[in-house]
């Protein structure tokens, strides 16, 4: 049950995603404009988690994230009506701030009902395939409506579909929040060791690198799109392909989990994220675009699992470290007001192409000083910066899939 509100609601996301652009771009607003749209729910994002995370650290997920679904419904419907900047980033910030009592508290509520024999890897990767799949066809559908000019439609859409979620989140019962207690302990008594403050920065840049590249690959590329001659349904292919790659990456997590953390991964992720920003920056073919996102998408599986381990083991309980990921992904999302800020400055200066290349360039740029960074971090040993055995270290041979 909970699986499916997470995909209803996942499904809400990427149809509202794909035609936000879209809707910008109709409205005939600035570069700046679109970047702040863009920032909107990412902004409230990160707001929200850190603000649900300590209010409502004691009430149960399921309450929360009801709240968090009545929060991002109303504010879908002040999206479809809104016929300028100023409603369409009030809108967005609404949508992020229900988003924030909705994703870390959906994962949280689902780790609530683990059992004996039930790996959290297990528990976490039905979380993870049921939003990236469903956010991927959200995404596909939003293209091939926005393709047709029924972007208002695809808002009304994603209407139904937290509706649906609404009424589907009262079937599963309200747990007590939380399996670790405020020692750092399993439910069985069981003490695992604390991650170091190093190892946790480390997650959360190659996160920001990742996550930074996807909005503005979702955002400020639509411009670049547009200016490029194509349409809506390219960015919905674009946006689709690449969350159906990480749902691929999630869906064969036991082949690489157990490596989460290493400096091959790193390096990996890092050389993986400069390729996908240079190809998007110079090339507008789209077999090399699609084969870009794949790559991306396989990093962002990656980056989300390292940043969500690292969070929940340097913190005492599940629920806080689950909170202080997700703030990590909206902060992460702030990324298009940065690059609408840089192309606006640039298109002052330079051609119109060029400014539109500068966010893909920066973030490039970033991929790399983020990872010699981490590979400093992260320290010499193998027992230092594994990841998966802090998680589940009686499970981690016997079942470390996800």
């Amino acid at each position: 049950m909970i699986t499916g509100v997470v995909a209803l609601y996942g499904l809400a996301n990427g149809l509202l995603l794909n035609a936000t652009p879209q809707i910008s771009l109709a409205l005939n607003l600035s570069s700046r404009e679109l970047g702040l749209i863009g920032a909107g729910i990412p902004m409230g994002y990160a707001l929200s988690c850190l603000i649900c995370g300590q209010i409502f650290a004691r009430i149960p997920g399921k309450y929360v994230l009801l709240c968090g679904l009545s929060v991002a419904a109303v504010s879908l419907i002040v999206m479809s009506t809104a016929r300028g900047a100023g409603l369409c980033v009030a809108a967005q910030i609404g949508f992020g701030l229900g988003s924030g009592a909705f994703w870390p508290f959906a994962s949280a509520w689902l780790l609530d009902f683990q059992a004996e024999g039930i790996a959290k890897t297990r528990l976490l990767r039905h979380y993870n395939v049921a939003w990236t799949s469903a956010t991927a066809a959200g995404m596909f559908a939003g293209g091939v409506l926005c393709q047709h000019l029924y972007i208002r439609e695809a808002i009304y859409a994603a209407i139904a579909c937290v509706g649906l979620a609404f009424a589907l989140a009262f079937a599963p019962k309200a747990t007590p929040p939380g399996h670790i207690d405020e020692g750092g302990s399993e439910a069985g008594g069981q003490a695992l060791p604390r991650l170091g403050f190093g190892i946790l920065l480390a997650a959360i840049l190659v996160n920001l690198a990742a996550l930074g590249t996807r909005t503005v690959i979702l955002t400020n590329y639509a411009e670049l799109n547009s200016v490029a001659g194509f349409g809506a349904d390219r960015m919905g292919l674009i946006a689709g392909t690449s969350l159906v790659a990480q749902l691929g990456a999630f869906t064969v997590g036991a082949l690489y989990e157990r490596w989460l953390g290493m400096r091959r991964i790193y390096i990996a992720m890092g050389l993986g994220l400069l390729c996908v920003n240079l190809i998007f920056a110079f090339s507008t073919e789209l077999p090399l675009l699609l084969g870009a996102v794949m790559i991306h998408g396989f990093v962002l599986a990656l980056a989300f699992q390292s940043g969500l381990l690292a969070a929940m083991h340097f913190f005492s309980s599940p629920r806080t470290g689950t909170t202080f990921h997700e703030a990590v992904v909206g902060a992460a999302g702030l990324s298009p007001l940065l690059g609408g800020v840089l192309v606006t400055q640039l298109k002052e200066r330079t051609s119109a192409l060029e400014a539109l290349r500068a966010p893909f360039l920066a973030l490039a740029a970033f991929a790399v000083l983020s990872l010699l960074a981490q590979l400093i971090l992260i320290g010499r040993t193998v027992h230092q910066r594994t990841l998966l055995p802090r998680l589940a270290p009686a499970a981690a041979t016997a079942d470390i899939t996800r």
